[in-house]
């Protein structure tokens, strides 16, 4: 089952392994949060404030060509991926990743349409 997390224990759980003495793996354990998690938690703290702890209502969508321009930024070294997701907005790293194999795959980087309702059979 996963766990979802307040943007208020987000910060009370920053704020105390900010002002502990601690390896973030040790502190994670202890406060039963995946090191990740809290590893995730800061770079997002740092990189946008406590308005990027927020859950997300609805899911963000990103327009072609950003998309392509951020994938060929990836491609060609031109920057670290942590500037790219910092200079495309983009909110995680698996997003990315996820364009970079579409476009590898020779299709382009576009947004997934799905089906509301099926066939109505009788």
């Amino acid at each position: 089952m996963k766990i979802t997390y307040s943007t208020t224990t987000k910060l009370r759980l920053l704020s105390q392994f900010q002002n502990v003495n601690e390896s973030l793996k040790v502190f994670a354990d202890y406060h039963n949060v995946g090191a990740g998690s809290l590893k995730r938690w800061i770079q997002q703290y740092l990189t946008g404030g406590l308005a990027n702890l927020e859950r997300p209502v609805h899911n963000r969508r990103y327009p072609k060509k950003l998309k392509l321009r951020a994938v060929r930024d990836y491609r060609n070294h031109r920057l670290p991926t942590k500037e790219i997701l910092l200079k495309y907005d983009i909110r995680g790293l698996s997003q990315l990743r996820n364009w970079v194999i579409l476009y590898n795959n020779g299709k382009e980087p576009v947004r997934k349409r799905v089906r509301k309702m099926g066939r109505k059979v009788s």
